[in-house]
């Protein structure tokens, strides 16, 4: 009898994904700033981390660093249909969160914690804008979104989108003095389900749980 309501009990509980039970760290490599990223870099290539999610995979992710920034380039498989602001979650959208300082011991979002939005299509007059929301007087100002530099390129069923944050819009940034960062990202579709890296949104609130964001750690550049 006791052995058949601990099954149920396990029965009514919601699924959750194996990653929240890992601490996930992957590297960054250094990256010239005359230098791009495309999709031969595969040495700047992220982990793929949908399979533990059980989520759809349909784009690979580049990071790379240096001094002046943080450069990104997004190889969506999935055909654009629209882009929509500001519910930017029913559109075609990019977001990625960062913590200069990856700190861990805290419940929530400091002044070194971003968060951005990136269109593929231009919306109104900008691709993309930081849109982190604070809480308390621990915060930095909100970047200029012209700041930010997003090259977009749309094909018939697939789009790549070359995203540079420079230091300017990154509070706390230096690599040089901390050479770690917190990441994570989640991929919108206008109507279809999400790629995240590396928790699930339905899961957890990521944009407010910055201890749960993966470690990036950048491999200092060999001279």
């Amino acid at each position: 009898m006791i052995e058949k309501i601990l099954i149920n009990m396990f029965n009514d509980l919601p699924y959750l994904s194996a990653m929240p039970f890992f601490d996930v760290s992957c590297f960054c490599y250094y990256l010239s700033s005359k230098a791009k990223l495309n999709k031969k870099s595969k040495k700047y290539l992220l982990p793929d981390f949908t399979k533990y999610n059980e989520e759809e995979k349909f784009s690979d992710v580049y990071i790379g660093y240096n001094e002046l920034g943080i450069n990104l380039f997004f190889n969506v498989e999935s055909t654009f249909v629209n882009v929509n602001y500001p519910d930017f979650r029913k559109g075609d959208s990019v977001e990625v969160f960062i913590d200069t300082r990856d700190i861990k011991n805290k419940g929530f979002i400091t002044r070194f914690c971003h968060h951005f939005v990136f269109f593929p299509k231009k919306i109104g007059d900008i691709y993309g804008k930081e849109i982190t929301r604070f809480r308390g007087d621990d915060m930095h100002n909100i970047c200029d979104p012209n700041d930010l530099t997003i090259n977009s390129k749309i094909n018939g069923d697939s789009y790549l989108m070359d995203i540079f944050i420079p230091r300017e819009c990154l509070h706390g940034y230096d690599p040089q003095r901390y050479s770690k960062f917190g990441f994570i990202y989640r991929i919108n579709r206008a109507e279809k389900s999400p790629q995240h890296f590396s928790l699930l949104s339905e899961e957890y609130l990521i944009e407010q749980n910055s201890a749960l964001w993966a470690t990036i750690e950048m491999k200092k550049r060999k001279n």
